[in-house]
């Protein structure tokens, strides 16, 4: 299942945190806040799924980390899901907004049809029966 590899409170915190610009331990942990043990658990968890992958040092060592590009399409819905959360959390909650570099405007996640380019909203889609073997 899709959410085995980012199934608990800490995964996706990392993925946003190497997303934005941390790399190395520390600054994972500095972002993410998640106590070493567990930080070390989550990264060893990620490397695992694919989603991160250490970067070596010339002597061996790990010089950080990096999205590999499962990880980095896992981006991509961290990005949804920050649209979800900006919509519906409670005011006292700051919000982060985005500049998309290309255009210079406030960047919104949407999910759109790839071969038609229209938006997609709830009950627009439906199960490919053939191809779901129901």
């Amino acid at each position: 299942m899709a959410l085995d590899a980012v199934n608990d409170r800490w995964s996706l915190h990392i993925v946003r945190a190497l997303a934005f610009g941390a790399s190395r331990y520390t600054e994972i942990l500095r972002a993410v806040g998640a106590p070493r043990d567990v930080l070390a658990a989550r990264l060893r968890k990620l490397a695992e799924s694919g989603i991160i992958q250490a970067r070596s040092t010339a002597n061996g060592g790990t010089a950080g980390y990096e999205l590999t590009q499962k990880g980095k399409d896992l981006g991509q819905v961290i990005l949804v899901l920050k649209r979800w959360g900006d919509t519906y959390s409670d005011g006292d909650v700051s919000r982060v907004d985005f500049i998309h570099d290309v255009c210079g405007q406030v960047f919104v996640a949407e999910v759109r049809c790839r071969a038609c380019g229209k938006p997609v909203r709830s009950g627009e889609l439906s199960l490919d029966q053939e191809a779901s073997g129901c």
